[in-house]
């Protein structure tokens, strides 16, 4: 990650190419009386200093947006002129297609660089966060949910990282649907490098990439918290698929939770998964605890179809050895053959013949380190229910990949009662939610 001083140059290098510069304080040479206010906030968005959401907070505090400029403060024209080349616009309250107006984040927003199609409002939307280094199973979970929200007339919303981020996301492209991605640094820096050929693909798609810093802005720690936020306002519900404590994915539920609208939907674990520890401490709160797709439309008032099949459909087609195997591993912990072997309390043969069959089905995977459950097993009837580990089978340890929806945090970010029915009503669950697989997790320092 770009160090303090040398990242400041980065980010302000393009903007002030060409531009005058006065010292490190006062106006820039090209203002006039005559500027106006719409001038003054591109200038403001493109120019280097204190976090977006500190300069939208003064703004919102009655500030006039020409009194926040400084020396180096790129002149408009030139802003704009650069956007072009690089295929980005730049979104202001008031433009059509803002996509905040009715669900303001807090802090506030100002402004929203855009490349792509305008993120459309939050009632037809759904956040889909967790961890960089989310179990695979977790990564197929959110995959799974991506593609499911998708089929359902779902935009698919979250923050690009690896991991669930990028899981969430890619189900969402498999499934034919839409993502928005929002980003803590530039939109034309390639962060995580890990996910340079998703973010290609959402463009592709006609998805769309936003993020509230200019062009060349380099990912800093202090950017994720405040990109969090946004995430939750874009979005009608959060679902969060993975949360260890004190999480990025936690923020992001209590943003949603904090504004007193969204949904807040988790998906359990085990008390002993760190990977769970957010995840059931938001459930204890007052979250919606996911047990399903299923779960999630109707919590968004979403129509529900299929023939409400339960959610130990999916598991119907495994035999008895196989399904406790895949209960032991659920959590998506590596276990040795002595460990697997005592969980399962299973013949000695047993387990051998069973991993097998997960292997071949693609849901395990052995390695020399131990086996670790990858994918779900898919639902043999047509329906919008997605396999979870916690409510299919009352053995510990077994982690939700699909079940029940979200509900809102209330004041002080502690999820509370759901609101009403929310989401685009021609919303209908696909006849198949589950997918195989996720998305590699390197490290991407947003969590």
């Amino acid at each position: 990650m770009t160090g303090g001083g040398r990242g400041r140059a980065v980010e302000c290098r393009w903007w002030t190419s060409g531009t005058r510069m006065t010292g490190a304080e006062g106006r820039p040479r090209w203002w006039t009386p005559r500027l106006g206010e719409r001038e003054a906030l591109v200038s403001l968005a493109a120019t280097p200093g204190p976090l977006p959401a500190t300069a939208a907070t003064w703004l919102a505090e009655g500030r006039d947006p020409a009194r926040l400029l400084r020396a180096h403060s790129p002149e408009p024209a030139a802003v704009v002129a650069r956007l072009d080349a690089l295929g980005l616009r730049l979104l202001l309250p008031g433009d059509e297609g803002w996509p905040l107006a009715a669900t303001p984040p807090d802090p506030p927003c100002a402004w929203l660089f855009v490349s792509g199609p305008a993120p459309p409002a939050a009632t037809a939307s759904v956040a889909v966060v967790g961890g960089r280094r989310a179990s695979p199973l977790r990564r197929a979970a959110a995959r799974s949910i991506g593609a499911g929200l998708a089929r359902a007339g779902w935009c698919v919303v979250s923050g690009g990282a690896v991991g669930v981020d990028a899981a969430a996301h890619d189900g969402a492209l498999d499934a034919g649907g839409r993502t928005v991605v929002v980003l803590g640094c530039g939109l034309d820096v390639p962060y995580p490098r890990a996910n340079t050929g998703l973010f290609a693909r959402v463009r592709a798609a006609g998805g769309t990439l936003a993020s509230e810093h200019p062009p060349g802005t380099p990912p800093r720690a202090a950017h994720f918290l405040p990109r969090n936020r946004l995430i939750a306002a874009l979005s009608a519900a959060v679902v969060v698929v993975e949360a260890a404590e004190d999480s990025g994915s936690l923020s992001t539920a209590r943003a949603a939770g904090s504004r007193g609208v969204g949904h807040v939907l988790v998906l359990p674990g085990a008390p002993w998964d760190p990977g769970a520890v957010g995840c059931n401490l938001l459930i204890r709160d007052g979250a919606t605890l996911v047990r399903s797709l299923t779960d999630i439309l109707e919590e968004l008032g979403a129509t529900v179809g299929g023939d409400g099949t339960p959610v130990d459909q999916a598991w119907s087609g495994l035999d008895p050895p196989a399904r406790a195997v895949l209960t032991a591993l659920i959590d998506g912990q590596l276990l040795g053959r002595g460990r697997l072997a005592a969980a399962t309390d299973l013949p000695p043969a047993a387990p051998d013949a069973a991993l097998l069959d997960l292997e071949l089905a693609g849901m395990v995977r052995r390695t020399t380190a131990g086996i670790r459950a990858i994918g779900l097993p898919r639902a043999r009837v047509a329906g919008p229910t997605l396999p979870t580990g916690a409510a299919a089978d009352p053995s510990p340890g077994r982690v939700g990949a699909d079940r029940s929806p979200p509900e809102r945090a209330g004041a002080g970010g502690r999820p509370g009662p759901s609101p009403g029915p929310r989401g685009p009503p021609q919303a209908t669950p696909s006849a198949e939610v589950l997918e195989r697989g996720g998305s590699a997790g390197d490290d991407d320092g947003d969590d």
